[in-house]
């Protein structure tokens, strides 16, 4: 009996630039950002019809699901065993269950020496919940609750994001299944499609400022069915401290200041401190912007990438 190992890391994101909706399509813009999950995978295959079995945490339900739907999809029943080693809390908005997911699958499919796509595992991830679109490179803007479509838009962009935390945690399945969210998006569009012509510019100029003032729309328009306290005094302080502007995550609890990446450690030092003067947030921290996409080995390629 073969034995398997694999091992995955896939970014999380400060919630969107941009979310809305597209000719009546909800669709999002993520923004990747330098905060992981990291997983191992311990596996060997299954003879015959025999069901698929992994210990793996109680909370990752949706991450065992993922495996169970994998095993059916490329017709390889598993025994196993997945550790976790993840920076991106749950219910604010940071796609951690997008990057369990995707990492874990990209795990065991690297370690069975399986090629795949960021399409296979979005797809498959798209039955179990709305998803982030953190397994492909870049940034995408993607139809999150069906995968209708996806456009590659190119790399991020560069920037320090103050990231402030109110509190709490927001269930996206059950945000995205709002009664009064589609009316939202509707009312919105054509604000959103503002928003969208200037990140479309931005993105092609790489001109940071028009992307914050892309996304601060698109932060201002969520007030309206998941506000966050003190968004327009954020604003103003974000700008009087030499940022561009905010970005929100849409269906979770954090909040983001856009600075240029020329920004110091001094300069975030001493911002840090005058916004827990102001604003006195749960949670507060600097992140860096960084492109999407999953990175996987399997053990022949650790062995080698150890000896190098």
């Amino acid at each position: 009996m073969s034995e398997y190992y694999g091992w995955a890391q896939c970014p999380g994101t400060c919630g969107e630039w941009i979310q809305g909706g597209k000719e009546g399509i909800p669709f999002l813009i993520d923004c990747p950002v330098n905060r992981y999950v990291e997983l191992e995978t311990y596996c060997v295959t299954l003879p015959g019809k025999e069901n698929s079995e992994w210990r793996i945490s109680p909370q990752k339900t949706k991450t065992e699901k993922a495996l169970m739907l994998l095993a059916k999809r490329i017709g390889i029943n598993f025994k196993g065993t997945v550790k976790f080693h993840s920076e991106l809390p749950v219910g604010k908005g940071m796609a951690s269950s997008s990057a369990d997911l995707s990492a874990v699958m990209a795990s065991v499919l690297t370690s069975i020496d399986i090629s795949w796509s960021p399409e296979d595992l979005a797809k498959i991830a798209l039955t179990i919940e709305p998803s982030d679109p953190v397994m492909f490179p870049g940034i995408i803007e993607f139809a999150h609750q069906d995968g209708k479509y996806m456009q590659e838009l190119g790399p991020n962009a560069e920037a320090h994001l103050l990231v402030l935390d109110w509190g709490g945690i927001v269930d996206t399945q059950r945000f995205n299944t709002l009664s009064g969210l589609k009316f939202h998006y509707r009312k919105n569009e054509l604000k959103i499609q503002k928003a969208l012509q200037i990140f479309y510019e931005g993105i092609s100029e790489s001109d940071l400022e028009k992307l914050a003032y892309a996304s601060t729309i698109s932060a201002q328009c969520n007030q309206e069915i998941n506000p966050k306290p003190f968004t327009q005094e954020f604003i103003r302080f974000v700008q009087r401290m030499g940022g561009l502007g905010i970005l929100t995550a849409h269906s979770g609890t954090i909040t983001a200041g856009i600075f240029p990446p020329e920004i110091s450690a001094g300069q975030k030092e001493e911002i840090l401190e005058s916004l827990h003067i102001q604003f006195k947030p749960a949670r507060s921290e600097w992140m860096e912007t960084q492109n999407g996409g999953i990175k996987s080995l399997s053990l022949k390629d650790r062995l080698i990438k150890d000896k190098i």
